[in-house]
């Protein structure tokens, strides 16, 4: 599923998923062989030192940062992040989990067995559940819970607000099997993608829209959840979410004894992490890798990342409902130039980004973007001139006593975040556009985002598995909540939902390239960087850092196997 991430600013984020600079080769304390870090985006890395349950310590304690503690605390709902996601990994049902490069494994703490087969041209998938699979208040896990979760995502009940209808809408039925412990999942014709869905189950709690949408709204309900462990505080307003293990947990034994997210902001993140009051922190930019470089027994984790960091041009704010002017802006913007700033001291070099489907590395990447938006600051000024954008006796554009002044909200305190700011509204003034900035604190990026106080944003986009396709109507369907800029027209959602419906990868390939060239010309969305990204983690946390596909915020796999590495 694409998550939507923290990016301060698109392009100022990209120096997160940077990590060269920091010298020497060898090995790491993953085991495995590395060279001085990825140093190109072709350079396909991982490194989060995966030990199994038998090398761990039972017990100790683990402290990470966490930028925000969002509202909405229903992963499954389209008003959720990335933050969510990371604090519901631990104490809520995960179905199943992505190796580093995506491919699927089931847990088994919650299905003993999972069977696909064809039924009359029709994809269909049965589910055991594990007997002993309940929830914290004792309700039983059953067939239930699929059916459930595919009425709240299957997009036919508008009351429901879904993150992702991609591949739920195409299930044409979910029955009770044999007993109730039992699911069979039948979809309309073949789907290609069937193990990507139910990593994540509806409660019976929520299973109806107001419920789905409101009751995990400034509350976890740890009660409705099942996992190795079992939020015992939650402090919004402080600032942190702590976990125990969970007494009601049937299955492998979690080996913290306490795990506890404390909200700060990025740079005071980096100062916690330097004095022992936090145990990883990711590094954003050259300033930041200088800054934990001194700090006793580190171990800099450094692999390929699957963000795609973006500018978003809100298609419904006054100035930028004309299509023109949003295709006028992006050719006076120079990515190149961006990235620069972004990279500046870190050695890292990537080709700009044409897709927020697919990542260079992977089979059907096309430079859709690169296809529909030139950088021509000189072409820009013609475009805008022929949209009606005259320019002003101050050099600001002016049309029907109006003038092109945008809003543009910045999250975080990055320096990088600050310059890129800076050089986006010196291109945009070169072409006579007058860019605001304002500040924002990390915590403000959920309600900038859902109430869409912007012209421009830079946000992004976090790939949970390599299946680009599978979310292309997540990313580009009219009704879609990732479709922040909303400059992708409904008449283009019956081509887009039939992408997935292709029978084999090759024709979804070449069908939703085509579709992400269209949607890119409604000039809503702009890719700026992808990147690798580096973790700094105290020596001897296992099953944690730079991993793709695979885990969560750092966290590699089952929750239950983050711990400490026995000496």
């Amino acid at each position: 599923m694409r998550r939507i991430a923290l990016s301060g600013l698109a392009f100022a984020a990209a120096a997160s998923l940077v990590l060269t600079g920091c010298g020497g080769g060898g090995n790491d304390n993953s085991g495995q062989k590395t060279s001085k870090g990825a140093t190109s985006q072709n350079q396909v890395l991982t490194s989060y030192n995966p030990q199994p349950a038998s090398n761990l310590k039972q017990g100790g304690k683990l402290t990470l940062p966490i930028v925000s503690i969002p509202d909405q605390l229903n992963p499954l709902n389209g008003n959720a992040s990335l933050y969510t996601s990371r604090i519901d990994w631990f104490y809520q049902p995960q179905l199943s989990f992505n190796d580093p490069k995506g491919n699927v494994t089931f847990n088994k703490d919650f299905l003993t067995d999972v069977k696909e087969t064809t039924v009359g041209g029709n994809t269909q998938v049965t589910y055991d559940i594990n007997p002993k699979a309940k929830w914290n208040d004792g309700q039983a896990m059953d067939w239930t819970i699929f059916r459930d979760t595919w009425h709240a995502l299957n997009g036919k009940d508008k009351d429901y607000v879904p993150a992702s209808t991609d591949g739920y809408s195409s299930i044409a039925s979910v029955k009770k099997g044999k007993d109730a412990k039992e699911a069979i999942i039948t979809f309309d014709g073949a789907f290609v993608y069937w193990k990507s869905l139910f990593a994540n189950v509806v409660n019976p709690h929520i299973a109806k829209a107001d419920a789905f949408n409101k009751a995990y709204v400034n509350n976890p309900h740890p009660e409705w959840g099942a996992g190795p462990y079992t939020i015992t505080k939650f402090d919004a307003k402080g600032g942190t979410v702590s976990y125990k293990p969970n007494p009601k947990w049937w299955g492998a034994k979690p080996h913290l004894d306490e795990l506890t997210f404390v909200q700060m902001e990025e740079s005071a993140s980096i100062n916690a992490f330097k004095n022992g009051q936090i145990d990883a922190v990711q590094v954003h930019d050259a300033e930041e890798l200088n800054q934990v470089k001194s700090v006793h027994q580190l171990d800099l984790r450094r692999g390929t990342t699957t963000d795609n960091n973006l500018l978003i041009f809100n298609s419904t704010s006054p100035q930028l409902k004309d299509v023109a002017v949003r295709k006028a802006l992006m050719e006076g913007i120079d990515r190149t130039q961006l990235a620069k700033i972004s990279f500046q001291g870190l050695g890292y070099t990537e080709q700009l980004p044409g897709s927020v489907l697919l990542f260079t590395f992977q089979k059907g990447y096309q430079d859709n973007f690169g296809k529909a938006v030139k950088y021509d600051p000189a072409q820009a000024k013609k475009d805008l001139d022929a949209a009606g954008w005259k320019p002003g006796p101050d050099g600001v554009r002016v049309k029907d006593g109006k003038k092109l002044e945008l809003s543009y909200p910045t999250i975080g305190d990055r320096s990088t975040t600050k310059a890129g700011a800076t050089a986006l509204a010196q291109m945009m003034k070169g072409i006579g556009v007058k860019v605001d900035i304002k500040a924002h604190p990390s915590a403000d990026f959920n309600k900038v985002f859902t109430q869409r106080s912007f012209d421009i944003f830079g946000m992004g986009f976090i790939a949970s598995d390599p299946n680009g396709m599978l979310y292309i109507c997540q990313t580009y369907c009219s009704d879609s909540t990732l479709n922040v800029s909303r400059s992708v027209p409904k008449s283009m959602d019956k081509e887009t939902k039939s992408v997935i419906k292709l029978p084999t990868l090759d024709q979804q390939l070449k069908a939703g390239n085509k579709v992400e060239l269209k949607a890119m010309k409604t000039y809503g969305i702009m890719p700026t960087s992808n990147g690798p990204t580096i973790w700094a983690v105290k020596k001897g946390l296992a099953n944690f850092g730079a991993a793709q596909f695979y885990g969560n915020y750092g966290v590699v796999g089952p929750p239950a196997l983050v711990g400490w590495q026995k000496k």
